[in-house]
C-alpha cells in the first residue's frame, strides 16, 4: 500500500495508555504519539488493589503466572525485578502486607508519576478500527482519521471489566497479521456454583481461610451465586473445567475420640458448619458419636472436591488468559514475521495470580521493549 502524499510517519505510535503503554512512553528516551481509545487514561489501572493499585510483589516469579513461553516471560521478569519497579516510584511510601505484595497509598499516585515522566502526546477517543502495511511502515486506521508509523505498539489490554472501555483489537491486529493467539477467557475471577453445593449459597458474605488444590492459601468468601476471594480468584487461573480441592480445615486436627469436641467446635464459622451438616443430613454431636460413615463426611472438610458449574465472566474478572502468543514474538516482543510491530502487557498471553503479578508483567514487557527501542530509535 502506498503512503499518501505529505503524510507524517512517526517512529512510532503506541495503541493503548493504561499501564504498559504508559510505562512504555514513560522510559523511552524518544517521544511517540499514544492512541487512547477512552476519554481518560489507565481507568483500570486506577481501580486495581482497591484504588490502591499494588504494582508488584516481592515474590515474583515464573510459577505464578499462567503463559506460553516461560522462558522469554523468565527473561523479562529476571531484567525487570520488584525492586526496580519500586525504584521506578521512588519517593511513594507503599504499604507491603503479609503476602509481599506491595499498595500505594492511592493509585491516582501511581498514575501522576508515570503521566509526570511521559512526554509523548496523548490522543484521547480515538479507537482503532483496523491495521494496514503501508510499505515498510504502518496505517492505523481509526475514528479520527488514519496515522502512519514505522513502529507500532499494541498495548490495549484485555477485555475484563467492560465498563471501563475495553478492546481486542490486539487479537483482530494478530488475525489480519497472521501471528498466533489464543481467544481471551476470563481470569482472576468468581466459580460459580453446582447444585450439590447450593448450601453454601446460604453463606452469602461469610470468609474463610482455605487452601485450594494444595497451592493456594488465603481468605475465600461465599456470594448468593458463587465463591470468590483472593484465594479463588488465583485458583481460577489455572482451572478450565473438571475439580477443585479445598481444605477447610488447614492444620486443624480432629479428635473423633474426644467427648467435648463437637462440629461446632471447628474452627470454622458456626453457619458453615450448620449449612454443611444440614446438607449432608448430618447433626451436631460430640466427635466420638459420628460413625464411621460420617466421620468420613467430616473428614471431608479437610479434601472437599467439586467441580465449579463454570465462573462470572469477563464482567467480573481482574484480567483476561489466552492473547497474542510470546512464541510468535521474538524477546523484544516484536512480531517474528512483521517487523516493527510490538505487543504489550495484559494483551499477551500471560496472566498472573492476585497481588500484583499482573502489573507488574505489564510493567516488565514495557520495560523489556523501552530498552530494546532506546536503542533502536534514532533522535530526529
Amino acid at each position: 500500500m502506498k503512503i499518501p502524499k505529505g503524510q507524517t510517519i512517526k517512529d512510532l505510535i503506541i495503541i493503548g495508555a493504561g499501564a504498559a503503554g504508559l510505562f512504555l512512553a514513560a522510559n523511552l528516551k524518544k517521544n511517540a504519539l499514544i492512541l487512547e481509545q477512552n476519554n481518560a487514561v489507565a481507568k483500570k489501572l486506577l481501580i486495581s488493589g482497591g484504588g490502591k493499585c499494588n504494582v508488584t510483589n516481592e515474590n515474583i516469579n515464573i510459577k505464578s503466572y499462567l503463559c506460553d513461553d516461560y522462558d522469554k516471560l523468565k527473561q523479562s521478569l529476571d531484567e525487570f525485578s520488584y525492586q526496580d519497579n519500586l525504584n521506578f516510584f521512588k519517593g511513594i511510601k507503599f504499604n507491603k502486607i503479609r503476602n509481599k505484595q506491595f499498595f500505594a497509598p492511592n493509585s491516582s499516585l501511581i498514575l501522576d508519576r508515570l503521566l509526570s515522566q511521559n512526554k509523548s502526546k496523548i490522543i484521547l477517543n480515538t479507537k482503532v478500527l483496523g491495521l494496514e502495511k503501508a510499505n515498510n511502515s504502518y496505517k492505523i486506521i481509526t475514528n479520527k482519521g488514519e496515522f502512519l508509523a514505522k513502529n507500532v505498539v499494541i498495548a490495549t489490554g484485555g477485555i475484563s471489566f467492560a465498563t471501563l472501555g475495553v478492546s481486542d483489537i490486539a487479537l483482530k491486529i494478530a488475525k489480519e497479521f497472521q501471528i498466533g493467539f489464543s481467544e481471551f477467557l476470563p481470569a482472576l475471577v468468581p466459580l460459580t456454583l453446582q447444585k450439590d453445593e447450593f448450601f453454601m449459597k446460604n453463606l452469602s458474605g461469610i470468609s474463610i481461610e482455605v487452601c485450594i488444590n494444595d497451592i493456594f492459601k488465603g481468605s475465600m468468601l461465599f456470594t448468593h451465586k458463587s465463591i470468590s476471594g483472593p484465594v479463588v480468584l488465583s485458583a481460577s487461573l489455572f482451572w478450565t473445567k473438571g475439580k477443585i480441592k479445598i481444605n477447610f480445615l488447614n492444620d486443624f486436627k480432629i479428635d473423633f475420640s474426644s467427648l467435648k469436641q463437637a462440629s461446632t467446635h471447628l474452627p470454622l464459622p458456626k453457619a458453615f458448619i450448620k449449612e454443611y451438616l444440614n446438607a449432608n443430613n448430618l447433626s451436631d454431636k460430640a466427635m466420638n458419636k459420628y460413625n464411621l460413615e460420617e466421620k468420613e463426611i467430616i473428614n471431608k472438610l479437610y479434601n472437599y472436591e467439586f467441580a465449579p458449574a463454570g465462573n462470572l465472566g469477563f464482567n467480573k474478572a481482574e484480567v483476561c488468559k489466552g492473547g497474542v502468543s510470546l512464541k510468535s514474538l521474538n524477546e523484544h516482543y516484536e512480531s517474528l514475521e512483521n517487523k516493527g510491530l510490538f505487543f504489550i502487557g495484559e494483551c499477551l498471553n500471560v496472566a498472573g495470580i492476585l497481588g500484583g503479578f499482573n502489573i507488574h508483567f505489564a510493567f516488565a514487557s514495557a520495560k523489556k521493549l523501552a530498552n530494546y527501542l532506546n536503542k533502536e530509535l534514532k533522535d530526529d
